[in-house]
Formats: structure tokens, C-alpha cells, sequence
């Protein structure tokens, strides 16, 4: 459920969630190998896939709602309380990205490559140079491919921590419309859209595990690039009032609560 949240919360990424809570290798490594000794696997991959993958459901669809509502009439606080979240769960993606306790000055590269893309999509929303929003989608041959689209981004980012499914949908004008979609339970659109989401999924969870299994670090260095570069499409500003103090106490317990999240698998 904390993993399918995050991925309705524009910048801040399940993948990242995934890795506090103890299980995106894995899920990763699944996902990217499910039809390798299909037979042989089937059942342990759905041991593991099913309860996560309903749970993720679970989250969007029940707090799409809610979502909506603290986004609208408390933004400051709510945006801050994720970008507690994201900071709070730095040191853990510092910790996977030095396992072997090889540092290597190498490894700069991929981060500051995926800071500058995180960074450059941050700010093109911020400043209003994309994400002008469309208030609906109408079902016509172009947009069913469309609504696939958007459904292969917005889960195919969702894999890589730091990368903002909900985020990508922001640049794309789309974000407000599908999350009404979800919230009302519109089938007819969202079909097309889980089917691309699906596919997505699959292609970029099985890039993703070639990845870490050969270039394991500056995997994760790739990451805390994009993690950290993403942070300022969080920021909603702030105000010197009421509001402000909460927002700070928010900020502080998403910080705590991703630390809490990160020692769970221990």
C-alpha cells in the first residue's frame, strides 16, 4: 500500500518507497526474470508478487481520494510531509549504493548525468514550461493509444527510484485527469492505461535488473542522482505562518517515518 500511495504522489517515486521498505531488488529481480524458469518460479513469484501488487491497488485506489482533498486544501504541508520522505531515505539508498564499500570516483558520473535530467524535469514543471493540464480524455482510437502511453510511463518510472510516475504524468498535462479517472474507478480509461502500465513495468523492470546485477553501484549512484534532482518539484514554497510550522513538522515526521520505513526488513 505504501509503495502503490507514493506512486500517486507527483515526485515522489515507489520505486524509492520500494527501496525503504526492503523489497525493490527483489521486486525487481522478479518482475525482470518472470518468465525465466517460468515453471519452476510461478508460485514463488506470486507468493511475492500477488499480496504486493494488491496492496499497491489497495493504496491507489483508496487514497486517490484523500490525495486529492490534502492536495488541494492543505498543499504546503502534504508536499512537505513527501519531501521528508525522499530525504529520510537518502542514507539507506547511500548505504545499497556502497555495499561492497568500494567507493569509486566513477560512480559521480551516473549521479550527476541523472541529477541534471532530474533536475532539468523538475524545473521545466515549475516554471510552467510543461504540464499545462487537460481536464479530460475523451475515448477515441488516438487517446485509447494515448491513455497506453501514459500508463507505459507512468509504471515503467515507477521501477526506477526517484523517477516520479505521477511526476511524468504532470509534465504530460495529465496528472489531474487520470487521478479523477481513479478516484470515480472509470474503467473504460483505465484499462488501456494498466495495460500499458503493465507492459512498462515488465520492459524497464528487466533493464533495471541487468543493471544492478552488472553495474550494481553506479546503479544505485544513478539513482541518488535522480532521487535528489526530483526533490525541487516537491517544493511548493512557504509561508511564514500556522501552515509553515506544520509544514515543518510534517516534513519532520516523513523524515522519521522513511527512516522507520528503511529498518523494517532488519
Amino acid at each position: 500500500m505504501i509503495i502503490g500511495i507514493a506512486n500517486i504522489i507527483p515526485g515522489l517515486s515507489g520505486g524509492t518507497m520500494a527501496i525503504l521498505v526492503g523489497v525493490y531488488e527483489k521486486l525487481i529481480s522478479t518482475i525482470g526474470n518472470f518468465f525465466k524458469k517460468f515453471k519452476e518460479t510461478f508460485k514463488e513469484n506470486m507468493i511475492f508478487l500477488v499480496p504486493l501488487g494488491l496492496g499497491m491497488v489497495v493504496g491507489v485506489v483508496a487514497f486517490s481520494k484523500l490525495l486529492e482533498i490534502l492536495l488541494k486544501n492543505y498543499t504546503m504541508p502534504t508536499q512537505f510531509a513527501f519531501i521528508g520522505l525522499v530525504l529520510g531515505g537518502l542514507p539507506l539508498i547511500f548505504k545499497n549504493a556502497n555495499k561492497d564499500g568500494k567507493f569509486k570516483k566513477k560512480y559521480l558520473i551516473p549521479l550527476i548525468i541523472t541529477f541534471i535530467i532530474g533536475l532539468t524535469l523538475s524545473l521545466l514543471e515549475k516554471f510552467g514550461i510543461t504540464g499545462a493540464e487537460v481536464s479530460g480524455i475523451d475515448l477515441n482510437p488516438l487517446n485509447i493509444f494515448l491513455l497506453f502511453i501514459y500508463g507505459f510511463i507512468a509504471a515503467g518510472t515507477m521501477v526506477i527510484p526517484g523517477i516520479s510516475g505521477s511526476f511524468m504524468l504532470m509534465l504530460l498535462g495529465v496528472y489531474n485527469a487520470i487521478l479523477g479517472y481513479v478516484a470515480s474507478l472509470n474503467i473504460l480509461v483505465l484499462i488501456p492505461f494498466a495495460i500499458g502500465a503493465v507492459a512498462g513495468v515488465l520492459i524497464l523492470a528487466k533493464l533495471i535488473d541487468v543493471l544492478l546485477k552488472k553495474y550494481h553501484n553506479g546503479t544505485y549512484y544513478a539513482i541518488i542522482g535522480f532521487v535528489v534532482g526530483a526533490i525541487p518539484a516537491l517544493y511548493p514554497g512557504f509561508s511564514f505562518n500556522l501552515q509553515g510550522v506544520v509544514s515543518v513538522i510534517t516534513l519532520i515526521l516523513g523524515f522519521i517515518g522513511a527512516v522507520v520505513f528503511s529498518k523494517l526488513d532488519k
